[in-house]
């Protein structure tokens, strides 16, 4: 368990008070550390009661998704691959998924699994299993996309199908599949070219004896060139909500959504690193990732109404002299909420912006209070 978590906020006039009255024994530069850390603390709306409990579920896990009563999720496994595996939300009764599949790639890289509302199909990424030679090795897992196809598993025949199959060359790749809520569509990045050249795509998801395919497949670009990271649909279906950096000079991403009928972008974050940000349930709310506020450029998980207004950090992993401060950066990443929207599962890596065997990572829950 990371924390049983008891939190007091302090209010802004609090925090420049205590400001004020160090200010004496302090240079000029360390008064304007100060003073912009105190108008911070006002901006950002108080979340002390909003997270109940924050506990390790699993140990050595990765990216997931969650539905019903069971979890997905990738881990590097003893071949220094990754796998899928499946588990309950308290962390019991874990399995592997596609370590013995004969239709999938031998020895290659298997991940980021996203379920079908149903239960039944379960979509992911898997390295190509011959490819060109790619020159740094974490492009092609999981987190990356780089020469990895979509296949889905079919849990009831344990089928495995390829649904998108990309070329074979390092500008092409896909990334973060996401099923829509009532099941009729998919959604993904795709790496369709040299350079950065990402497209947000939509597809009809259908099935004929079984055999899951891919029809009317659509390709959205709707800024500059760039990177553009799939979240997912929104629970109506109506929108996308996306990663993407083609409006910054320096390649840093925010959160967008986009209506899916007219391509009208909202740009739902403009301060920071953000990225991995994904509807509750009910599609009141937003939980992603940012930087916001950390100095060592760590990520925490912060929530937003679904229109971006009333940004709330729910934790302080990076927070130095916060009891949840870890004494080293924390990466945390993808996110999966609880079906009732009362909790979400994530991915939590101490150190390091690339995942490797030696980077100790773990699936947490942050059991939230929302009203």
């Amino acid at each position: 368990m990371i924390a049983n978590r008891v939190r007091s906020w302090i209010a802004p006039a609090t925090v420049v008070a205590i400001a004020a009255a160090t200010a004496g024994a302090q240079g000029p530069l360390e008064r304007m550390r100060e003073r912009r850390q105190a108008r911070k603390a006002a901006e950002v709306a108080p979340a002390a009661d909003l997270v109940t409990r924050i506990s390790t579920i699993k140990e050595g896990g990765a990216r997931l998704d969650w539905v019903d009563n069971k979890v997905a999720f990738d881990m590097l496994g003893p071949g220094g691959v990754f796998a899928i595996y499946v588990m309950k939300p308290d962390g019991s009764d874990t399995r592997c998924l596609t370590c013995d599949n004969p239709a999938l790639p031998k020895q290659r890289n298997i991940g980021q699994p996203a379920w079908h509302p149903s239960g039944r199909y379960l979509v992911f990424q898997a390295e190509k299993a011959q490819h060109e030679k790619v020159r740094m090795g974490h492009r092609v897992t999981p987190g990356a996309g780089r020469l990895n196809d979509l296949w889905i598993l079919d849990l009831d025949t344990s089928r495995a199908t390829m649904v998108r199959e990309v070329g074979n060359a390092p500008g092409q790749g896909t990334l973060h599949p996401h099923f829509s809520a009532d099941g009729g569509r998919l959604s993904w990045s795709e790496l369709r070219g040299k350079g950065n050249g990402w497209a947000l795509m939509v597809a009809e998801f259908r099935t004929s004896g079984g055999n899951p395919r891919l029809e009317n497949v659509h390709a959205y670009v709707p800024g500059k060139q760039g990177f553009y990271e799939n979240h997912g649909f929104s629970p109506d279906g109506a929108r996308l909500i996306f990663t993407g950096d083609f409006e910054s000079m320096l390649h840093i991403p925010d959160v967008y959504t986009m209506d899916l009928k007219t391509e009208r972008l909202t740009r739902l974050t403009d301060r920071g690193y953000n990225e991995h940000a994904i509807y509750s349930p009910d599609g009141r709310y937003i939980a992603w990732i940012t930087t916001v506020d950390n100095r060592n450029q760590g990520t925490d998980y912060w929530i937003m109404n679904s229109d971006g207004s009333n940004k709330r950090r729910l934790t302080y992993f990076n927070q130095k002299g916060h009891p949840e401060y870890a004494g080293k950066k924390v990466i945390v990443a993808d996110l999966s909420w609880r079906p009732d929207g009362t909790a979400f599962e994530g991915y939590y890596r101490a150190g390091g912006l690339i995942q490797e065997e030696k980077v100790p990572t773990k699936i947490i829950l942050v059991e939230l209070r929302l009203r």
